[in-house]
């Protein structure tokens, strides 16, 4: 079906060309979609000479339109919870990376049905955040059959792009043999992810996950069967990770709280974007990483939950722009493009999602605001009255029956 929407304060497009500013803003703008897609953007007085006859009509109340959020780095899919490894670190005790294996141990013991039913609720909850595309890794299985059978488990969820990170962290039974399980990963699991795959993610981290050379080993073995490259780098010290994502050109290069300048530099030459994910620095107590400094060096910065059990349990991505203003001083305007445009091509999506534009699937969301600027400055709360899906309402909240 045909759909119109119309009666908005503010379209924002998330396109400069469409619009006023960075955030291509349409004051009193409209859109229609059709199959899906977006064919016509621009200001509601031209509506009546271009909406086609018999369209589903979305009254956006006077409030501010934008895109569908897109979600660019979680570890979705997991059994168990780490609630106590939370509780010793408030205690004082320092992260491990180790504690991944407490997941590992519970995602291998729960059954695929369990497995599913909890990536569903989990992926209802960051749509009800206004999330319509996620990112989803696997990472905590380990080996072969198990990491497949995440990967599986994500590919099934609406709106999911999957992953494959088998190089989360060394598992235990390779320890002090971390060669053989690179073997393992480039030889066996990378091959048998063709298809299931749209990218291969490694954490680049001398300390309990993969150095440098077995690192870029590991991408290599992606890039050699389609699948385009991501790294964790430079999380917990200045491990290489960046100058590695950008040599070989990757898609993302995640985390960056250690980058220096001049790995911002190498990203920005290489177009690798950076997604930053300041709720797991907040958890954590580590280092935020420096966004001011990545954008001033003409870095495409993106913003993440991080989703995890261990470091970052938090579907709220809306939350991740306030603390990007606040905490990684980000305007508003560069925070939302973190969570729609830039997280669009933290996922090579831009062709599809991340903005309100002609030819792009129609992902949107109304906003209990008349701003957009809200979704910063009126923290802690979900400003999201309804969501449209590949143009379908699928989500709406509770309706306040008008603008703010």
């Amino acid at each position: 079906m045909n759909l119109v929407v119309r009666n908005t304060r503010r379209l924002v497009t998330c396109d400069a060309t469409l619009g006023e500013g960075p955030l291509g803003v349409i004051p009193d703008g409209a859109l229609i979609a059709a199959r899906g897609r977006i064919v016509w953007v621009g200001p509601e007085s031209y509506l009546r000479s271009v909406a086609p006859r018999g369209a589903v009509e979305l009254d956006a109340g006077g409030r501010a339109v934008v895109p569908g959020l897109v979600e660019c780095h979680t570890h979705l899919v997991f059994a168990g919870d780490r609630g106590e490894e939370f509780a010793a670190r408030m205690r004082g005790d320092s992260y491990r990376a180790g504690g991944i294996m407490t997941t590992v141990k519970a995602t291998r013991a729960a059954s695929d049905v369990e497995l599913q039913a909890l990536a569903q609720e989990r992926v209802a909850r960051f749509r009800s955040f206004g999330v319509t595309t996620l990112e989803a890794k696997s990472g905590y299985g380990l080996e072969p059959a198990q990491e497949l059978r995440l990967l599986r488990i994500a590919s099934r969820l609406d709106g999911v792009v999957p992953t494959l990170l088998a190089a989360h962290i060394v598992p235990a039974e390779f320890s002090h043999r971390s060669d053989q399980y690179v073997d393992l990963v480039c030889e066996s699991i990378v091959p048998a992810a063709v298809g299931l795959a749209a990218f291969c993610d490694v954490w680049c981290e001398p300390e309990g996950a993969f150095n440098v050379l077995q690192s870029r080993r590991i991408l290599e073995a992606g890039l050699a069967v389609g699948m385009r490259p991501k790294v964790h780098a430079d999380q917990l010290s200045h491990a290489g990770g960046s100058a590695l994502a950008a040599a070989v050109r990757a898609v993302s290069a995640d985390h960056l709280e250690h980058a220096t300048p001049q790995d911002a530099g190498a990203l920005a030459r290489a177009g690798t974007v950076g997604v930053l994910m300041p709720g797991a620095s907040m958890m954590t107590g580590e280092p935020f990483a420096p966004a001011r400094m990545l954008l001033d060096h003409g870095v495409h910065v993106a913003l993440s939950t991080d989703f995890n059990p261990g470091t970052s349990y938090s579907e709220n991505l809306q939350l991740m722009v306030a603390l990007g203003c606040a905490c990684l001083r980000m305007t508003p305007e560069e925070a939302l493009l973190g969570v729609t445009r830039h997280a669009a091509a933290a996922l090579a999506r831009s062709d599809r999602c991340g903005r309100l534009a002609p030819g792009l699937d129609c992902d949107l969301l109304v906003l209990e605001s008349r701003s957009e600027i809200d979704i910063a400055y009126h923290y802690g709360v979900n400003l999201v009255a309804q969501v449209v899906k590949g143009g379908t309402l699928v989500t709406q909240g509770e309706d306040t029956g008008g603008a703010e």
